[in-house]
């Protein structure tokens, strides 16, 4: 081949494998077909960081009542107070805040409601200031519009009621709202705060308790003060002992759930009746008591808040056998709630003034009763103060010695004509007891409240000889109910009688 021939066939080749290089073949798909061409997503454009708006001073602003103090308002809301240095160190002008005077109808309180503009059109709330008398005049006593809300007062019920509601204003003034102060207020929603106002079921009496457990008995005065807010009863337990009751369990809620015994109570019968009747569940124990022993004797006393009621060995065993303190008595001393006076319990000197009038009472209606059957009865001897009983026990010894004395006289202190509870009636001979006044007085005595307090055969017990003719007042119930035992009190009381 010639030498030209062969430099073409090169350069022919070349050029197709440049071509081949540089231009891309067309790609193909398995079944033939061209395949798509590749595409090449652009570049993404970046998004521009907002830039926040400047931050900077609005104005400056004053209180009307507060010379050495100006407000420094920026446009983010911020507010700061400086001192008058301060300020004119700025070299700004300032001018009085906007303020709205107003007041709430139910209370003198005047609240001036501040704005510290950071924009042209700010009218927000930023301030509630609770007015001086001072603060008022250095204001320029500017006229108050009264309003059915002030701003930042806060709604609240109490748990005692659903339906009461109540406001608390800025200077902490409490207020029960009326359904059209409520619903002009915009009917906002109240926390529900435990505590409230409750009664006793048996009492008409209302305490206020607080949130943090405290409660305050309530005049009618301050009931009214209130609002007369409606009142709900305490929650209580109405329970007993073996030996003793009613008692009722209170509880004075302060907080959800509240179960917690606040108070005890040893229910009277008329209590007991005025709360209904309820149910008494049966428990060993309540809540503060104890058991304990007197220094005069063996006998074993359930005590609750100074009341004290004996027990069985079986009971105090169902109690859980609790430890036994042995104490001295009280003086006066009172068991199952009556007044014990005996050779083993004396009473202060200084105790009694009179006849109580329960006694003079009960004795009226016995003696008309009496009467009726043809028996006269009249008081030989009612009181006795411990000066008085002195001179008769003095008496007595020299007129019987000192022996017989013991069995017909008590000691100063230890006789029951002190207490103004006991009576001699008609005779002090014993053949009275064989009258026909006597017997009566021993059959009926105890329907008017009355006992034969030295009855016959008991001198053992009761340390004093029989006197058919001392009588003494319990009340109807325990008198009829140791009439029916053939009791005397220190059996019911068990309490021994002896110097």
């Amino acid at each position: 081949m010639a030498r030209s021939s062969v430099l073409r066939t090169l350069a022919i080749t070349t050029a197709m494998i440049v071509a081949l290089a540089v231009v891309p073949q067309t790609a193909v798909a398995e079944d033939g077909a061209p395949a798509p061409s590749p595409t090449v997503s652009p570049t993404a454009t970046p998004t521009p960081t907002p830039t926040a708006p400047a931050r900077s001073v609005y104005g400056y602003f004053t209180l009307p009542w507060m010379a050495g103090t100006v407000y420094q308002s920026w446009t983010d809301g911020t507010v700061r107070s400086l001192s008058r240095a301060q300020w004119q160190k700025t070299g700004a002008s300032s001018r009085v805040a906007p303020i709205r005077y107003v007041k709430a109808a139910w209370s003198p309180s005047r609240y001036a409601l501040v704005t510290f503009p950071h924009r042209a059109d700010d009218r927000a709330v930023d301030r509630v200031v609770t007015l001086t008398s001072s603060q008022y005049t250095s204001a320029g006593k500017p006229r108050v519009t009264t309003v059915a809300e002030v701003p930042t007062s806060t709604y609240f019920r109490y748990a005692s009621s659903g339906t009461d509601r109540y406001v608390r204003t800025p200077d902490g003034r409490g207020h029960k709202l009326t359904a059209r102060e409520y619903a002009a207020a915009g009917k906002p929603s109240a926390k529900t705060v435990y505590g409230g106002y409750y009664r006793l079921k048996w009492s008409k009496s209302v305490s206020f308790v607080a949130a943090d457990g405290s409660r305050r008995a309530l005049s009618s005065a301050q009931y009214k003060n209130a609002g007369s807010p409606r009142v709900a009863v305490a929650p209580t337990v109405y329970v007993k002992t073996t030996w003793s009751g009613p008692y009722a369990l209170v509880t004075w809620p302060h907080k959800k759930n509240d179960s917690a015994v606040d108070q005890v109570v040893r229910l009277s019968a008329a209590q007991y009746k005025a709360a209904g009747s309820p149910r008494l569940a049966v428990r060993p124990r309540i809540p503060g008591d104890s058991f304990v022993r007197l220094d005069v004797g063996r006998q074993i006393f359930h005590r609750f808040r100074g009341h004290l009621t004996p027990v069985t060995a079986t009971q105090w065993r169902a109690a859980g056998s609790p430890r036994v303190t042995t104490v001295a008595p009280a003086k006066p001393t009172y068991i199952r709630g009556i007044l014990i006076v005996n050779k083993s319990l004396p009473l202060p000197s200084t105790f009694g003034n009179g006849l109580r009038p329960e006694l003079t009472s009960a004795f009226a209606k016995m003696k008309a009763a009496a009467r009726k059957a043809g028996v006269p009865l009249r008081i030989i001897s009612g009181f006795r103060s411990y000066a008085s009983q002195k001179s008769v026990y003095a008496a007595k010894v020299r007129q019987y010695g000192f022996a017989t004395a013991q069995l017909r006289s008590a000691r100063p202190g230890h006789s029951e004509h002190q207490t103004g509870l006991a009576i001699d009636v008609n005779s002090i001979s014993q053949s009275w007891g064989d009258t026909a006044a006597g017997k009566w007085v021993a059959r009926n005595a105890h329907t008017y409240g009355f006992i034969v307090r030295y009855p016959r055969g008991k001198t053992g017990v009761t340390g004093y000889a029989y006197e058919p003719w001392h009588l003494r007042y319990v009340g109807v119930e325990v008198a009829s109910h140791l009439h029916a035992k053939k009791l005397t009190l220190e059996e019911y009381l068990g309490v021994p009688s002896a110097y």
